[in-house]
């Protein structure tokens, strides 16, 4: 059945029925034995957060790229890291199962995401987290950097990302520019089909893919608005508090969105930093190789105790 003749059949259940239909199991999902919960973020937007793992081991936390949403970490939440480590992750402001202010004001600049961070943090009862960020969320570790430079952490994972430390980069031949997100959400879902196609390798099984571009039609045209002015090249402020902190680069030999010219650039800004190369991944190692990036969660801190 076509979805919009599935959508209208729908329609015409009664409610108990539709209910029924709605509660009827879906098969295993990565974050089986998980708990999920709400927490105020700034300006009292409310953060969809998912822990797994006993509070008071090594805390890793999770920061998802741009239109994406706690599932971009499965592969990490269905292996056995949660024995060793307690692993958080939440939807960002505007992204997944997490309140969208319709404002501007609500994303252009770094407070609301430093600050929504912290609340995270604190409500989940961290104690040194390692921050692992992807993407676009290693922006959101650099402002939480810029404004809570005081909470301690363990160490900051980048993973494809420049971390708004570079001048705005020049993609790959052949990758997909970040489109805006449309008001039209037939052009939404080609653009999200094209961008996933690029950004997600073969390793990644094709429910999961379609999972995760589902979850990038979450987000509005409201995000992009409120985001657009914050170019990239603007934490080189920061680099002085990143000599402090234990600092990973993890690079997809193949990622589309940061190629090896930009990857050079930001080993020169970070010389300190560790490199870890993940040759045959593109822009999400942690899903084309998870065997090998979980094994380097447990080096760095998971089975560190």
């Amino acid at each position: 059945m076509k979805p919009l003749l599935l959508a209208a059949s729908l329609a015409l259940l009664p409610p108990a029925l539709l209910a029924q239909t709605a509660s009827a199991p879906v098969g295993p999902s990565p974050f089986d034995g998980a708990r999920f919960s709400e927490v105020q973020g700034a300006g009292g937007v409310p953060l969809n957060t998912v822990q797994k793992g006993q509070p008071g081991r090594p805390a890793v936390l999770f920061l998802h790229g741009y239109r994406q949403s706690y599932l971009s970490w499965s592969a990490q939440f269905s292996s056995d890291l949660a024995q060793r480590c307690h692993l958080v992750a939440y939807d960002l402001r505007g992204h997944g199962n997490s309140g969208q202010p319709w404002q501007a004001s609500a994303y252009d600049t770094s407070r609301p995401w430093a600050d929504d961070m912290a609340a995270v943090i604190q409500a989940s009862g961290l104690v040194r987290p390692l921050v692992v960020a992807w993407s676009f969320g290693g922006n959101v570790a650099m402002d939480f950097l810029r404004h809570h430079a005081d909470v301690p952490l363990a160490g900051l994972v980048l993973v494809g990302s420049p971390a708004g430390l570079l001048p705005p980069p020049p993609l790959a031949p052949g990758a997909p520019p970040r489109p805006p997100a449309s008001s039209d959400l037939a052009q939404n879902i080609a653009a999200a089909e094209r961008s996933a196609a690029a950004v997600f390798g073969p390793g990644v099984d094709a429910r999961l893919q379609a999972q995760l571009t589902a979850a990038s039609l979450r987000v509005g045209p409201y995000l992009d608005r409120g985001t657009a002015t914050r170019g990239a090249g603007h934490n080189g402020d920061l680099l002085p508090l990143l000599v402090k902190l234990p600092l990973t680069l993890a690079l997809g030999g193949r990622d589309p969105i940061v190629p090896a010219p930009v990857a050079q650039q930001l080993r020169a800004v970070v010389p300190q930093a560790r490199v870890v190369e993940f040759a045959a991944s593109g822009h999400a190692p942690f899903l084309d190789d998870s065997a090998r990036f979980n094994a380097l969660l447990d080096e760095l801190h998971c089975a560190a105790r």
